[in-house]
């Protein structure tokens, strides 16, 4: 007896344990080494959109996750151009979203669901690089938390205020990513087709739809020309109906962005496994909560595809919201039906998915809160110690150096003039090199007498940035 009341006591000590410890992993790899460079995405938006204020932003001839740009204008205006300012508005929404979403699923679920759900978007290799960034798929990922959590919870309770949360979520979702918008209209149809709901869905959805009009009514262009931007891939009809595991889920769990996976019969036996994991989820086997998780997820895939839109898979982050909620919920009815019927296939596969994502986080982790993703700001503080010398740069986008040094820099980006500029010159100069998505060029005069080489590491986009310090000709 005195044993039995053991064994309860440590169960009973084990979710709060667990919660715990993911807790202090996501708050953790969210909040630490927010001060590392900017890379070149987050440069242009502060350079194009947060700098240029509101007029750009809302009214200008470009669109750029605008919610977001405005929140850190707003921001700029207290304490400048800062890394760790304008990145809080990403993790910070993106955290509470994830804190929302566990919550619900720990008190309409069960606790382990509230875990396992924890546990993939703190692991997820694509949510640990994008909801650092000064961009706006933190608070999309929140905005899209409170979309579906309210959803969930108007279809079961009919209350009021989850309409009114429902139809913020959207807004707020849809003001700071348009595409979010095709998932929020289709969750809102489900609601309408609820006899109870109809009504105050109707109002409500009206009303956010005539704000989320007026606000992108002078980028209607835009947002129509952005989903043909040759940026990713396109989705395949052939592979039309995997399209929301093995374009938006897979990667997720795989890699960090920059990454869109090409759809084949070599992934098919992982998309079967997610699926034969997610079909255990209790909530895809009744009507009600199976349509609100799934619609926003395959009207957006079918709208993409329509359109013959390009995408990659940070674009639908956002999607990850009713996947992992289904994913997180189809573990944990597995693991539960241990002690009774336990079903070994999808058990191990499970295992074998959470050993797996905890595996790749315990490498990625140090290395995204250490590193930055592009060492602009350190080549930079190296090269300014240095004097005014002419910057020559044989990277992919100069943006971020030139943001950092506050004046131009020259883009070379023929192999031969690589070598002329940089060993030809009558003048010292700093030559900073990335090897991303750039041929491999041999420069010999780097091994000249009096050349200073400094090397930053980066956690992604070629792994390393290189500055080279090299004295005149002779």
């Amino acid at each position: 007896m005195v044993h039995s009341s053991r064994a309860v006591g440590r169960r009973g000590l084990l979710v709060p344990a667990l919660y715990a410890a993911l807790g202090l992993a996501l708050v953790g790899t969210r909040l630490v080494g927010l001060g590392q460079s900017f890379w070149h995405d987050e440069v242009v938006a502060v350079e194009d959109f947060v700098r240029a204020g509101p007029r750009e932003i809302l009214a200008g001839p470009d669109l750029s996750h605008e919610l977001f740009s405005l929140l850190a204008w707003a921001t700029s205006g207290v304490v400048g151009d800062s890394e760790i300012a304008f990145r809080l508005w990403s993790a910070v929404p993106f955290m509470a979203g994830v804190a929302l979403v566990t919550a619900w699923l720990h008190r309409r679920g069960t606790p382990i669901a509230g875990v396992l759900f924890l546990f993939l978007a703190t692991v997820s290799p694509l949510l640990l690089d994008i909801t650092r960034q000064a961009r706006g798929y933190g608070l999309a990922f929140l905005a899209m938390s409170i979309v579906v959590v309210a959803a969930l919870e108007a279809c079961r309770s009919g209350t009021s205020w989850t309409i009114v949360a429902f139809c913020a979520g959207g807004l707020i979702g849809t003001w700071t990513l348009p595409q979010l918008g095709i998932a929020y209209v289709a969750t809102g149809a489900v609601l309408l087709a609820d006899r109870e709901l109809r009504r105050r869905t109707a109002l409500g959805l009206g009303a956010s739809l005539l704000a989320i009009g007026a606000w992108y009514s002078p980028h209607i262009g835009q947002v129509r020309d952005a989903a043909r931007i040759e940026d990713g891939v396109r989705i395949e009809t052939l592979w039309l109906v995997t399209a929301p595991i093995d374009q938006v889920l897979i990667p997720a769990l795989l890699w960090i962005d920059g990454t869109a996976l090409r759809p084949g019969l070599v992934w098919l036996p992982v998309v079967l496994v997610a699926a034969l994991i997610m079909g255990s989820s209790p909530l895809m086997h009744e009507r009600g909560t199976a349509l609100v998780l799934a619609s926003g997820v395959v009207a957006t895939i079918l709208v993409l595809w329509l359109g013959r839109a390009y995408i990659v898979p940070r674009y639908l982050s956002y999607l990850l919201v009713p996947l992992l909620v289904v994913l997180a919920t189809g573990m944990a009815a597995i693991f539960e039906r241990l002690s009774s019927r336990p079903v070994i296939v999808r058990t191990v596969a499970s295992i074998v998915v959470l050993g797996l994502l905890a595996a790749r986080f315990v490498v990625l982790a140090p290395e995204v809160t250490r590193h930055p993703r592009e060492a602009y700001k350190d080549a930079a503080a190296v090269i300014e110690r240095a004097g005014p010398v002419p910057v020559l740069a044989y990277v992919r986008n100069p943006d971020g150096l030139e943001y950092y040094l506050e004046r131009p820099v020259r883009h070379l980006r023929q192999v031969d003039e690589v070598v002329a500029s940089v060993c030809g010159s009558p003048e010292a100069v700093a030559y900073v090199m990335q090897p991303f998505a750039l041929a491999s060029v041999d420069v010999p005069c780097l091994t000249r007498a009096g050349v200073r080489h400094y090397r930053f590491e980066q956690y992604a986009r070629g792994d390393e940035m290189d500055v080279w310090l090299v004295p005149p000709s002779p």
